[in-house]
């Protein structure tokens, strides 16, 4: 079982560690809970396998473009008052999920091999472990007193 608080938090490094630029990672993580209360969690780690290429908007159509980060446009667009559609292609569960105002709040199941799948996007972002790190300030240091 795990908090909506706690899947928010392993979506946004696991984003993050999948290159995905922060503000979107931000908008993935906000409404994870939702989708893991949905039962559709596991669309995260399918989504974050993909390169976060840019969406273009062309005749009022934003086309392209890593699924969330087209969806974040368009929303972008929308509060900007433009008009402008979502290419057909994009899942309209998902860009319904990430309209959603009420956030769940768990606690949820998790399958533990999607945790672990998360778990492993979210550690390309730590530093590895060395001598000049620890030296640098990362972990306990070389001497810890408490």
């Amino acid at each position: 079982m795990r908090s909506a608080n706690e899947i928010s938090g392993m979506v946004l490094k696991a984003a993050r560690g999948a290159g995905m630029p922060l503000g979107c990672a931000e908008d993935l993580a906000r409404v994870a809970p939702a989708l893991a209360g949905l039962g559709a969690l596991g669309i995260v780690p399918d989504l974050l396998g993909l390169e976060c290429d840019l969406p273009r908007l062309e005749g009022g159509v934003v086309l392209g473009g890593h699924p969330v980060l087209a969806i974040t446009a368009w929303c972008d667009l929308r509060n900007a008052a433009v008009e402008a559609t979502l290419e057909a292609s994009f899942s309209q569960e998902l860009l319904t999920v990430m309209q959603a105002e009420d956030a769940a709040v768990g606690p949820f199941e998790v399958d533990e091999s999607l945790w672990a799948q998360l778990q492993n996007y979210a550690e390309r972002t730590f530093v590895p472990e060395s001598e000049a790190s620890r030296l640098a300030g990362a972990g306990a240091g070389l001497t810890d007193n408490d």
